[in-house]
């Protein structure tokens, strides 16, 4: 992530358009940080920062999460769009874990910071529901001091023990570890524990939770799970793409009242994005929908975009996997570049290929297709050809290609 036009841009908006103290505390930092990769990340961060402000409701509460790298830049940020009082500024929340690695000649980092804003004053803030237990030390002092309440030595005004437990402090412990049944392949993903304790203690049921960085969709789901309603948002066609598949796994109740908004809705617009962002093309019709898992672009690749892993049966005692693959082509190409594409399957070892395009297949490229021949799954009844060529056009007209059942993981 460097510096760039959209840096450039995001900076000007915040120094020029927007001013006051955030543009103030943003030429600021570009003295000391110069265009750096940080700086970059800032400038993204303040420009959405002011945003959130701008829609969050005068009873509404903004969370942020950040790790030791950046969290003292953020908060800088946070106070010039905020304000400065302690009325706007209403937690530094340290969650605090373990397990991982240890670096040997610093201290082990296992907490992270969530810095807690308002925007207004009569903010909602469901103390009951985040109580947490009593130690026992605290519950033998509390004994102790009822006791001598009792005989008339006077140790706390106004206090006793509440039945629900005690307040919440400003730190937490919640294993980092994420639960299997919730896990995805997002190497950030948090766990749900973490942020359903938040919406809980500053949203009421039907409220609105919105996560402009909703990576695998763990701020949605808890929101789902807590009855509230939610906007979640992110860059990429892959992370949105995640984002859905996960919400399907763990709310499948709400499975087809998932709507994403920004994505291809029509063959026109699917044309379109091949011709003015193929990068973007090739991520959308991996995650979206091929719903395999995306591959990393490495050197001999063969032009292999996207894998997908399904079960084949039980191969002596254990669960044994197939395998496909996929190649995304949303300009032109030639009967080369199928060739090419069935001699990286063979590298892959894959079962079944797919060979995603906008155009028709020529007479040599058919010739090809019915060459390679078809795939018959061990355990049920399912023929693929090992070679599939699919045109973009038959997804709008709910043709889809022939693909194995498997849990569909895309990151």
């Amino acid at each position: 992530m460097d510096w760039g036009t959209a840096s450039e841009a995001a900076q000007t908006e915040l120094i020029v358009d927007i001013g006051g103290q955030i543009g103030d505390t943003i030429e600021g930092l570009g003295k000391f940080l110069k265009n750096t990769r940080m700086m970059v990340y800032l400038v993204m961060m303040a420009i959405r920062i002011v945003e959130m402000k701008r829609i969050l409701k005068d009873t509404g509460t903004l969370y942020l999460h950040c790790d030791t790298h950046a969290g003292h830049y953020l908060k800088i940020i946070l106070d010039a769009i905020f304000g400065r009082s302690q009325k706007r500024f209403r937690n530094e929340i340290i969650w605090c874990y373990s397990g991982g690695g240890v670096p040997k000649k610093d201290f082990a980092r296992k907490h992270d910071t969530i810095f807690r804003y308002s925007k207004g004053d009569n903010i909602v803030f469901n103390v009951d529901t985040v109580r947490t237990s009593y130690s026992e030390g605290s519950q033998n002092r509390m004994k102790t001091s009822a006791t001598k309440a009792f005989r008339g030595e006077k140790i706390y005004d106004n206090y006793s023990m509440n039945q629900l437990g005690k307040h919440p402090d400003d730190w937490l412990e919640i294993p980092k570890k994420i639960r299997k049944a919730e896990k995805s392949d997002y190497n950030t993903q948090k766990p749900f524990e973490l942020y359903q304790r938040f919406i809980k203690a500053s949203s009421k049921v039907g409220d609105f939770v919105l996560d402009p960085f909703a990576g695998c969709g763990t701020t949605v789901i808890a929101a789902e799970q807590l009855g509230r309603q939610w906007l979640g948002i992110d860059l990429t066609y892959l992370t949105i793409g995640a984002t859905k598949l996960q919400i399907e796994k763990l709310c499948p109740n709400i499975r087809g009242q998932i709507k994403i908004i920004g994505t291809p809705e029509n063959e026109d617009q699917a044309l379109q994005l091949a011709q003015s962002d193929p990068q973007g093309f090739e991520d959308w019709c991996i995650a979206h929908v091929l719903k395999f898992k995306r591959t990393a672009k490495t050197p001999g690749d063969g032009g292999i975009d996207g894998t997908l892993k399904f079960p084949i049966g039980s191969v002596k005692g254990k669960q044994a996997y197939g395998k496909g693959v996929a190649q995304i082509k949303g300009g032109n190409h030639t009967l080369g570049h199928i060739r090419d594409f069935r001699t990286a399957m063979q590298n892959e070892n894959a079962d079944f290929g797919i060979f995603v395009t906008t155009t028709t297949p020529t007479s040599g490229i058919e010739q090809e297709i019915a060459r390679a021949g078809i795939y018959e799954h061990p355990s049920y009844i399912l023929d693929i050809p090992v070679l599939q060529y699919y045109q973009i056009q038959d997804y709008f007209q709910n043709k889809l290609p022939k693909i194995p059942h498997a849990e569909r993981k895309i990151l």
